[in-house]
């Protein structure tokens, strides 16, 4: 039996530019897409029940940051986000209140505060609904 070797040359004979991958595909293909997910932007977000709480530690719960926020008025929802496949948290956080007045007392307030030996951000969120979930496995070509 004749052996075969198994090295190939890598090169190609024909070269590429980066508008051949393109191909006309300047969007996303997902049926979603069409639908924008934040309003205003990052700098100057317009004022709303819902804030986000950013650079939290992996090991700050919901149930903290309710003990730690509730002072400034009703909730009504508080939603640490969390890594689909892990299950561990991702850093932020999402507190609802019943009105912008206590939620906007808490973002100035919590702004630069520490919690779990972390300095966290406190700000309005731009995101107008929840994000659509995914199956949690590439699903592309």
């Amino acid at each position: 039996m004749a052996s075969r070797s198994r090295t190939r040359s890598r090169s190609r004979s024909r070269s590429r530019s980066r508008n051949d991958y393109k191909r006309g595909r300047d969007h996303s293909r997902s049926p979603m897409s069409n639908r924008r997910r934040h309003e205003g932007n990052r700098e100057d977000p317009v004022p709303s029940k819902c804030i986000g709480i950013f650079g939290l530690s992996l090991y700050t719960s919901e149930r903290e940051l309710e003990q730690e926020f509730k002072k400034f008025g009703p909730m009504e929802k508080v939603q640490v986000v969390l890594d689909g496949h892990s299950g561990r948290s991702r850093g932020f956080a999402f507190i609802y209140y019943e009105n912008v007045e206590d939620a906007t007392e808490a973002r100035n307030a919590m702004s630069g505060a520490e919690m779990d030996g972390r300095k966290i951000r406190v700000d309005f969120s731009i995101t107008k609904r929840p994000h659509t979930p995914t199956p949690g496995m590439y699903m592309g070509r």
